[in-house]
């Protein structure tokens, strides 16, 4: 007995050992981007669970394409970023993978509600790909616990002793007319199960996805939100005045007038960014006096990207975060090229003392101070200043996160930081934060190392 007990616990140890050093070899694999020895050991059957670490959304699906069609919810589960964005098409195009589906699309409207264009093109492919799958569009079937009236038996004791709990329940609840109804209509309120036809999940939340976002996301991806919320109405069943468009401006710039009330000027820059000048035309045509914020251009003579500048209170700010690239003291988040695309790059604070292109700078303390002032004082001016709030100046922060000095990054999506040029003794500086959630602009010191968003001003002419 005692050998074939140390026999089994060495096999046990023996098998185990080996996935270990398996697993080691996977991240190693992946973590060096040697995509052809990840494909190998997949093959072989030697991984016990998924790594995906850095690949790309591509790679990560070529590697794991199998598992990801075998396994789509702890796939999802295990890598959700390269699994939505590589795989989400494939799996949303699968009948028996409704949940993996739904949490690909819950996934991609969040990256787009944080103003990821890429993740609102990934978003359009996989819805395409869901509404033309039939099996999502069912109604889902649940058991839901409930207390409702019952019929009471037809005969006999059980009736008589029925009756009398109907008028006693009756009488408990006020329900004066069923307490009549009950010699004739015998029923007793009891706990009981009943079965409920709910609409598709996948459905419901792409409509309220759609139509929630366009109002809720960064403006400078607001038009991406309204055509998908078109090109998705008919399978949807979303009503033609649900769906923003020049003719909705139209509707709502009449009602404001009729109703002699100002133009919202959070709505109207949401508008104007996504239909100017059409927007101004119709206001023309109105005789309303409001229009859409006027914008400057800055060319980085570097490299030739074109900047948006608006005069916010004498100030002329770059209304999008500095996007050069520098190769020292600068990287995207998550070091992703696309990310710079959607959020700008961050940098040290040495680093961003010197990156605004000449004819401009970077924004200094005062600066802030002075924009949180006019923007209704710090503790407010968030919500007048970040792109998800009503963003009356047309500043429109975007929350790119931050990057620790090892270029670890967090918060995307959840929170911005801008640096300043104040030091905060020898190793930290002054910066700028606020959230998707919060009013407040707070004052803050953060590592001068650290990886922050750059907003320069246009200097003088």
């Amino acid at each position: 007995m005692k050998g074939i007990v140390s026999t089994t616990l060495l096999f046990s140890v023996v098998v185990l050992s080996q996935g270990v050093f398996a697993q080691e070899a996977l991240h190693e694999a992946v973590d060096s981007g040697d995509l052809a020895t990840v494909k190998k050991m997949v093959k072989k059957g030697e991984i016990e669970e998924i790594y995906c670490g850095k690949l790309s959304a591509n790679d990560a699906a070529s590697a794991y394409e199998k598992i990801f069609k075998q396994m789509p919810d702890e796939s999802f589960a295990a890598c959700p970023s390269q699994f939505a964005y590589g795989y989400g098409v494939k799996v949303c195009g699968n009948a028996k993978a409704l949940n993996a589906c739904t949490e690909v699309v819950t996934y991609l409207l969040n990256d787009g509600l944080a103003g990821n264009v890429n993740a609102l093109d990934a978003l359009d492919k996989v819805a395409k790909a869901a509404l033309k799958t039939k099996a999502f569009a069912k109604p889902v079937k649940e058991q839901v616990d409930t207390t409702m009236w019952v019929a009471c038996p037809k005969k006999g004791k059980a009736k008589e002793e029925c009756l009398a709990q109907c008028i006693a329940q009756a009488d408990s609840m006020y329900d004066v007319a069923h307490k009549l109804s009950c010699p004739a209509k015998p029923e007793h309120y009891v706990d009981t199960t009943v079965m409920v036809s709910k609409p598709s999940p996948l459905y419901e939340k792409l409509t309220k996805g759609f139509k929630e976002g366009f109002w809720s996301c960064p403006m400078s991806v607001a038009e991406k939100f309204a055509n998908l919320m078109q090109a998705n109405a008919k399978a949807l069943s979303i009503p033609d005045t649900a769906i923003p468009s020049i003719k909705y401006v139209q509707r709502w710039a009449e009602q404001h007038k009729a109703d002699s009330t100002a133009l919202p000027g959070g709505q109207l820059f949401r508008f104007c960014t996504a239909w100017q000048p059409q927007v101004d035309s119709v206001l023309a045509s109105l005789e309303l006096e409001a229009r859409c914020p006027v914008f400057e251009t800055f060319t980085d003579p570097r490299d030739g990207q074109v900047y948006k500048v608006k005069d916010i209170n004498g100030v002329k700010w770059f209304v999008q975060n500095l996007n050069y690239a520098l190769e020292e003291g600068s990287i995207c988040y998550d070091r992703e090229d696309e990310n710079c695309k959607a959020y700008g790059r961050l940098y040290t604070q040495e680093t961003a003392k010197t990156a605004c292109p000449d004819g401009s700078r970077l924004a200094t303390d005062d600066d802030w101070k002075m924009l949180e002032v006019y923007a209704g004082g710090a503790s407010e001016a968030a919500v007048k200043l970040r792109s998800n709030g009503s963003d009356d100046f047309a500043f429109t922060a975007m929350f790119g996160g931050y990057a620790n000095k090892n270029g670890i990054s967090t918060t995307i999506g959840e929170g911005a930081y801008f640096w300043t040029d104040k030091a905060d003794g020898d190793k930290r500086g002054t910066a700028r934060s606020m959230f998707s959630t919060d009013k407040e602009v707070s004052s803050i010191s953060v590592d001068k190392e650290f990886y922050l968003a750059v907003r320069c001003i246009k200097m003088g002419e």
